[in-house]
């Protein structure tokens, strides 16, 4: 390796660090409108109508991620994101293929979720078929417990779409703000549009 390319690479790896570091702070939102048409969300190649009176994210959207909340993430986060199908899966050694039932699709995220840091006493609610802008999903329901013990609970849509798995999930505290805003997320999921072109 060259001196110039182990500059280059040091400088990528800067500018990773500090974009992460960044991104992990999440310290600008914008406010959500209600609007008439889909929002478009260019990096993940999907559009939808967003829940009013939360908050975009935003740096998120610069590494393809969508992120929103109410209240604070603590207290309830909407996540939308996509990776390619050939990509190892978190925590597996295992990727989506082309050939995969959407339930085995939705067991590979949940072997994901078990293995994901503070997550304890893992418990799937429910694990079913959905479908979301045209497309044949699943729909998991889980709770947890966090790093601290605090019981949390998400609902989560996978969605194959040509090269891509689509996740689409909302986590909340079980208590009160997971029932108080798990509506606004299933309406914003209804509504999402995906413009992967060809797929």
């Amino acid at each position: 390796m060259t001196i110039r390319s182990q500059i280059n690479s040091a400088r990528l790896c800067l500018i990773s660090f500090l974009l992460l570091g960044t991104l992990g702070c999440v310290g600008v939102w914008s406010p959500l409108y209600k609007t008439q048409k889909p929002f478009e969300m260019t990096t993940i190649q999907a559009a939808a109508h967003l829940p009013a009176g939360w908050g975009s994210s935003t740096y998120a959207p610069l590494l393809g991620v969508w992120l929103f909340t109410h209240h604070g993430v603590e207290l309830n986060e909407i996540y939308l994101r996509r990776f390619l199908k050939s990509q190892v899966v978190k925590g597996t050694n295992r990727t989506v293929r082309d050939d995969m039932t959407i339930q085995e699709i939705a067991d590979l995220s949940i072997d994901s979720r078990r293995t994901d840091d503070g997550v304890g006493a893992f418990e799937v609610i429910s694990n079913q078929p959905s479908q979301i802008g045209g497309r044949d999903c699943f729909r998991l329901d889980y709770r947890y417990r966090n790093e601290i013990g605090l019981p949390k609970r998400t609902v989560e849509y996978g969605c194959p779409v040509g090269p891509w798995m689509y996740r689409f999930e909302f986590n909340a505290p079980e208590q009160h703000y997971f029932a108080a805003h798990l509506p606004e997320f299933e309406a914003m999921a209804r509504t999402i549009e995906f413009r992967v072109p060809g797929a």
